[in-house]
């Protein structure tokens, strides 16, 4: 039975592995994190969930939509109000505008975004090797690839980690052509410019007949706020985005500069907090290399060539960014993860 060794347990490696799972393939994976979904990640803190990586998602993004229907994964439509508050400050000041009526609605998942990994993870049947950091990689009819701590051989490989991290961080023998080399060198990864912040109160002292959560400031440290509120799990919460800006300071004082800004945007002096995460995603090794480049948001994401094979087709890569469809989204990683699936299967006949 010819074996397939995906490196990387987020959506695409999992899809990949889901569709393989009734193949005439052996499949294993291997995961540099202690955890399952890569870009992907709920946190549990005091029994709230605290969205720290992809959330949301709509009715265009096909392939996804399809997966979720199959696996009956729970979701709601993200509620924004009807109105926005835009801080201005210091160069002006706090202002209220109308959100236009959107032509299509925009989900998230009921029960957090690792819902839809762990229902992948639960509905295939390969082994998941856990902090297994690939270092190396060579080709001499098979594969042999070499982890910090262990080694493992393979007749195919699907790398779905970010392109980025591949150039900066794995060695291959034979190299890959030098002009694919600065290709995905210069492919930008999804999120690894973000600091995703997700707070949870025990009231939802923000809202009001109109205003429901939605914060957009230029200079401030949120640059943009969403309510993740569940009436279900009595959970009222707050989630977004910081600005990049503020990167080089802790957690802590993250935190507190956050709850500044609310202070003054909502007149609000105490705050019940229940909980509070936020995940600086440029400092996340395994998702991008401390010295990698900058790069445009989406360069390079979705090229023809990032879908090529390597190796007589025995290699491919499969990262969201290489998708054709929706590239650098939870859907292209899908879209991405089947397709690779479908190669593969089609090799047996």
């Amino acid at each position: 039975m010819p074996k397939v060794l995906i490196i990387g347990a987020g959506l695409s490696g999992l899809t990949s592995a889901y569709a393989l799972k009734d193949s005439e393939y052996d499949v294993e994976i291997l995961e540099a994190r202690p955890r399952l979904g890569g870009r992907i990640y709920t946190k549990e803190v005091n029994s709230c969930q605290l969205e720290l990586g992809a959330t949301w998602f709509g009715p265009q993004h096909t392939s996804l939509m399809a997966l979720v229907n199959q696996l009956e994964i729970p979701f709601k439509t993200q509620e924004n109000g009807r109105e926005a508050i835009y801080d201005f400050r210091p160069k002006g000041h706090l202002e209220r505008f109308q959100i236009p009526n959107q032509e299509s609605s925009t989900f998230k998942f009921k029960a957090g975004s690792s819902t839809l990994i762990n229902a992948l993870f639960h509905k295939q049947t390969s082994k998941v090797h856990f902090n297994e950091n690939v270092k190396s990689i060579s080709y001499f009819d098979s594969f042999v690839v070499q982890t910090e701590k262990n080694q493992f051989k393979a007749d195919y490989l699907i790398l779905t980690i970010p392109l980025q991290l591949i150039a900066d961080t794995i060695e291959f023998e034979p190299g890959l052509p030098q002009s694919f080399q600065d290709l995905i060198s210069n492919t930008h990864t999804w999120m690894s410019d973000s600091i995703k912040f997700s707070v949870a109160f025990d009231s939802d002292f923000w809202k009001n007949d109109r205003y429901i959560g939605t914060l957009m400031s230029p200079q401030q440290i949120v640059q943009e706020m969403y309510d993740h509120s569940d009436k279900d799990r009595e959970q009222n919460a707050l989630v977004g985005f910081l600005n990049a800006g503020y990167s080089v300071l802790t957690e802590e004082n993250r935190r507190d500069r956050l709850f500044n800004q609310l202070s003054d945007t909502f007149n609000q002096k105490t705050f019940d907090i229940k909980a509070y995460a936020d995940v600086n995603w440029r400092n996340e090794a395994f998702t991008i290399h401390k010295q990698a480049q900058a790069l445009v948001p989406h360069q390079n994401n979705g090229n023809p060539k990032l879908r090529e094979g390597f190796f007589g087709d025995r290699l491919y890569f499969s990262a969201s960014e290489t998708a054709a469809q929706t590239p650098g989204y939870m859907d292209g990683a899908v879209h991405r993860g089947m397709e690779v699936a479908k190669l593969l299967v089609k090799k047996l006949g």
